[in-house]
């Protein structure tokens, strides 16, 4: 057998067995990198031009917070099974998730003028896992659900429709309170979202 007919059913096999692989790619928000922080003292109305909307807002004592944030996340999964061979009882996965963001949080005082401008960026090893599972078929071994839901302003239009929510505290609504922002990404049990009622 010649050497390329050989390296053709290597490639063949190996795509007959790697029937569970996948790669997302998630980019959600306007990147931010580019745009500079509006300067001290800038108009609320200059910094949304430069910025467009907020996606997230809050009230303060002194005043307000705008936040705008942009996410680039990366799931990769590998995995391979035996049942294209007729022995479909095993499957082997692997898989791992990188997340980059960029946060830009903005707040003004009751005159509607910039006091301060705050920057953060990561890029950061999101999770993995490993699976070996018997009898069954394809499983996800990277969760990504949290970080990829929908931004906010593609659920205040549909939200007006909905029955008003019901939490312990008014203020810690999530997009609109007055408590504060919370990044997407967090913990159920933390933050805002402890003081929800279902």
């Amino acid at each position: 057998m010649r050497a390329s007919t050989v390296k053709t059913l290597v490639t063949l096999l190996a795509c007959w067995l790697l029937t569970a692989c996948s790669q997302w790619h998630y980019d959600l928000g306007v990147p931010l990198a580019d745009t500079p922080a509006p300067a001290q003292h800038t108009s609320l109305a200059d910094a949304l031009d430069l910025l467009g909307p907020p996606l997230r807002m809050s009230a303060t004592d002194t005043g307000f917070v705008l936040a705008w944030e942009h996410w680039h996340i990366r799931e990769n999964s590998v995995g391979f099974s035996l049942g294209a061979l007729g022995a479909d009882f095993m499957s082997a996965d692997w898989g791992e998730m990188r997340i980059k963001g960029e946060f830009l949080l903005l707040t003004f005082d009751k005159d509607h003028l910039l006091t301060s401008a705050t920057r953060s960026e990561w890029d950061n090893h999101g999770g993995g896992g490993k699976a070996i599972q018997p009898f069954f078929g394809f499983i996800s071994v990277v969760d990504v659900d949290d970080l990829t839901e929908m931004m906010p302003q593609h659920r205040w239009g549909s939200a007006l429709f909905q029955r008003l929510p019901g939490t312990l505290n008014a203020n810690s609504n999530l997009d609109t309170g007055q408590s504060g922002l919370q990044q997407r990404g967090t913990p159920t049990a933390a933050g805002q979202q402890s003081l929800e009622m279902d």
